[in-house]
């Protein structure tokens, strides 16, 4: 009987031993895990970014392309995402038959866009030819 009672009495000392390991080490589990989140975040709103640039300017190079649809249809991918704090901006703002270059910029700032408040931007451009209608 008195060794069940010694046994009883190590466990509780030991419960509190635990308790307090399980602390610290399920606060740095956590913290790797919501890092690890945010940073598949962060990857995925840059491949966004690449992609919206890329189908606007494809857009852009075709004969008849306004810079209003250019901006749209990069505004319409990021919002796949539920980004609507992005910069369009496509130079030249007026395209004519006679531009031959195209090129669309997006600006991402990122203290809107992601979990964790960083002061930074996140940008894209992309430069394509046009083509030329005969």
């Amino acid at each position: 009987m008195r060794r069940i009672r010694q046994q009883t009495k190590r466990r509780l000392q030991r419960w509190g031993a635990t308790t307090v390991e399980f602390a610290f080490v399920s606060s740095i589990i956590f913290a790797t895990f919501l890092a690890a989140a945010e940073f598949c975040r962060l990857s995925m709103m840059r491949h966004t970014l690449d992609n919206a640039v890329y189908e606007a300017t494809r857009k852009s190079i075709v004969p008849g392309a306004t810079a209003k649809e250019i901006e749209s249809q990069a505004k319409g991918i990021l919002s796949t995402l539920g980004i609507s704090n992005a910069r369009v901006s496509v130079d030249p703002q007026n395209i004519t038959d006679e531009t031959e270059f195209v090129t669309v910029k997006v600006d991402l700032p990122l203290n809107e866009s992601s979990f964790i408040p960083v002061n930074s931007n996140m940008s894209r451009s992309l430069k394509m030819r046009r083509e030329r209608s005969l």
